[in-house]
């Protein structure tokens, strides 16, 4: 293509599709948050767009609710308004998912038409396709809850988040790249400590999802302590990934480290890196302060607004990294 020709408006376009996609993480936490995940039994792609228009079609999508473990064992009480409440969320979780498809396959078709795609279409097809697959992992996500199950999988839930989390830098890598150029020093020592980090939040934003999957937020509410203890007792008895007082130790002892590591990585950015330096040192402070409140309130009936919270700057803090480490990596296109 030109190279007289800015490809800023596509690097903007996937900016604001990363923005929709965060969106749609907040959406998907108040879902998993009020128990809305397993209102819709069914995945209909096209006919799933409308939602029950009737009484009877209410009724119907009921029944087939209180068929399930979730209901028969914890959700027994829930009236039909009850349940319109949470099949509202879920409703609205995958349409937003169906809006996002739209919103990158249109103007991406238009970009391509103007010639704005030289040697990006491919990079567009394959995340365009991993958008799909999410809905796909979504999907195998709830299967998780219909039969034995009275919540879904907690494995599944942090293999469909962290899905979510890497469409998201996957948007953010190539719209950063087209909408601001990288630094001119090379900083490789920095750049493979940044990468590092975000290995080890990919590790803490498995677990954060863990956490939520076992609510383990609500087994220790207490803090730095965990029920009195430093280190569980339950420890090692299962797989740590399983056992919620063991989930919720290796959150926070991970939380702390990378607390640590991030200061560290801040003093060592100084002078290569601008804005993105503070915004990863201020959403890591914000995180943990978050963390602990959730931690402490969440059984006073502040689990959706604090761990809502709590989610979507763990989220925006691997934006931060994956912004600062394109910063730091030469162009290639």
């Amino acid at each position: 293509m030109d190279a007289s020709v800015s490809r800023k408006p596509v690097g903007t376009w996937l900016l604001l599709v990363a923005a929709a996609v965060l969106v749609q993480v907040a959406i998907g936490g108040i879902t998993r948050l009020t128990d809305s995940g397993l209102s819709i039994t069914e995945w209909k792609p096209l006919l799933g767009v409308i939602p029950p228009t009737s009484e009877p079609g209410w009724n119907e999508a009921f029944l087939q609710y209180q068929q399930l473990p979730q209901y028969l064992h914890l959700k027994s009480h829930l009236t039909l308004e009850e349940f319109k409440f949470i099949y509202f969320w879920e409703w609205f979780h995958r349409l937003w998912g169906r809006m996002l498809g739209l919103f990158f396959a249109v103007p991406a078709l238009v970009f391509w038409r103007r010639g704005l795609l030289g040697g990006l279409t491919g990079r567009m097809l394959w995340r365009l396709g991993l958008g799909g697959a999410q809905g796909a992992l979504g999907w195998f996500m709830v299967m998780s809850g219909l039969s034995t199950l009275v919540y879904v999988s907690h494995l599944r839930l942090a293999a469909h988040y962290l899905a979510a989390v890497g469409l998201l830098a996957a948007l953010l890598w190539q719209g950063a790249a087209l909408r601001w150029p990288a630094r001119t020093a090379e900083a490789p020592g920095l750049r493979r400590f940044t990468w590092a980090l975000l290995g080890v939040m990919a590790v803490q934003l498995a677990w954060g999802a863990f956490m939520a999957g076992l609510k383990a937020a609500l087994v220790a509410p207490s803090w730095p302590t965990i029920n009195g203890q430093w280190i569980p007792a339950t420890l090692g008895q299962e797989a740590p990934w399983n056992e919620p007082l063991s989930v919720h130790f290796v959150h926070r002892t991970l939380a702390y480290a990378l607390l640590v590591a991030l200061g560290a990585w801040w003093w060592k950015a100084r002078g290569l890196l601008g804005g993105e330096r503070h915004a990863v040192a201020g959403l890591a402070l914000v995180q943990v302060l978050l963390g602990v409140l959730t931690v402490l309130y969440a059984p006073q009936g502040y689990l959706l607004p604090l761990g809502l919270a709590h989610q979507l700057v763990g989220t925006a803090l691997t934006g931060a990294l994956v912004v600062s480490v394109r910063a730091l990596t030469p162009a290639r296109g």
